[in-house]
């Protein structure tokens, strides 16, 4: 079944979502550091901003879908940066197991 709200709900909800996951759990931030902790099956869920590049999107995806793991694109590149306390942008947040 398709989510029938507008796009612009789903993505207000997911990035409240992202903040509780921040607030609740342990969470990395930056691809090598989602990649490494993928690869050792401590991720539950990654959150992708939406103004990253379509290619590192693209390679994101194809990667996580390997893993068990839940996706969600909400915010912007400097909202991550910010909610994360990080001073570069960051295009993808893991939460952690």
């Amino acid at each position: 079944m398709f989510d029938t709200r507008p796009l612009f709900l789903v993505k207000l909800i997911a990035m409240k979502n992202l903040i509780a996951d921040l607030k609740a759990n342990k969470h990395v931030a930056g691809v090598r550091q989602v990649n490494r902790n993928l690869l050792e099956n401590k991720i539950k869920k990654v959150y992708l901003a939406t103004d990253c590049e379509k290619d590192f999107e693209k390679k994101v995806l194809e990667h996580i879908k390997n893993f068990d793991v839940k996706v969600e694109i909400c915010g912007t590149r400097q909202e991550f940066a910010k909610l994360c306390n990080i001073e570069v942008l960051c295009a993808v947040i893991g939460i952690v197991k």
